[in-house]
């Protein structure tokens, strides 16, 4: 194999439903060249079945499971063991991941050993005041990320870490963060690379470049999300693209 292409979700291969232009294309083109290809997501919301379908329908990459790295399974991974019981400000994705490795959802806050904070689109008042009572009354604090935002079709929409922020303020407590950049992810990715040199493509420098550059892998930013063309991003990426469509043509003239 040529090396590993650890490739972001959204603002890379798509923006909510509308995928990047050439996406698929440049994916299938770089698996026909003998790339490895993993897909790394700090979007915990959904379930890795679900992610495999959104690739599959909306860039026409045949992705399967096994390609798919999320934030919720960095998550379930650092509580594994620890505790038995969680109460969750999240989707079904930290639901699945947590059944995973033995830890039970609970409705009761007074039951939880663990809250875990994803991005929860269903979010009350109620469920807030409960995940801040569990921590403030010892459950451990953890993230799936503590991205602040993700890109939607009309803009940047809150994420995960805007929620973990207000959990964090109520309680004083500080949450054990999971996803990218941070070591669980980076962790769990380790298990899945077989070939080297790897390449990290992404959109958010914070998590995407961070982790890369904490590796020593190749980061490559895409101008398909958050960050926008002549804004300097930090830290910096040994490579920008307009998007991941020229990818493909970016890893033909490091071969030579």
């Amino acid at each position: 194999m040529k090396g590993t292409v650890i490739c972001d979700l959204d603002g890379v291969l798509f923006v909510g439903s509308r995928p990047i232009p050439g996406a698929g294309e440049a994916l299938t083109r770089l698996a026909e060249q003998g790339y490895d290809l993993l897909f790394c997501t700090n979007n915990s919301y959904r379930t890795v079945g679900d992610l495999v379908k959104r690739i599959r329908a909306l860039v026409g990459f045949p992705a399967e499971a096994e390609q798919v790295v999320g934030s919720a399974e960095a998550a379930a991974r650092l509580l594994a063991g620890r505790v038995e019981r969680a109460y969750v400000l999240g989707g079904e994705g930290i639901t699945e991941a947590l059944a995973s490795v033995g830890v039970d959802q609970v409705d009761e806050w007074t039951r939880a050993q663990a809250v875990v904070v994803g991005l929860d689109r269903d979010l009350d008042y109620d469920r807030l005041a409960a995940a801040v009572l569990a921590v403030s009354r010892g459950a451990l604090l953890v993230a799936t990320n503590e991205d602040p935002t993700w890109p939607g079709p009309e803009g940047l929409y809150p994420g995960a870490g805007a929620i973990l922020a207000a959990v964090e303020t109520a309680t004083g407590r500080t949450a054990e963060v999971a996803g990218k950049p941070r070591m669980p992810m980076r962790d769990a990715l380790k298990t899945r690379i077989r070939s080297e040199p790897v390449w990290v493509v992404g959109d958010r420098p914070e998590t995407d470049l961070a982790m890369a550059k904490a590796e020593g892998w190749k980061g490559v930013l895409v101008l398909t999300g958050v960050v926008q063309p002549g804004q300097d991003p930090d830290p910096a990426p040994d490579h920008v693209l307009d998007s991941i469509a020229d990818l493909p043509e970016l890893l033909d003239q490091t071969q030579r």
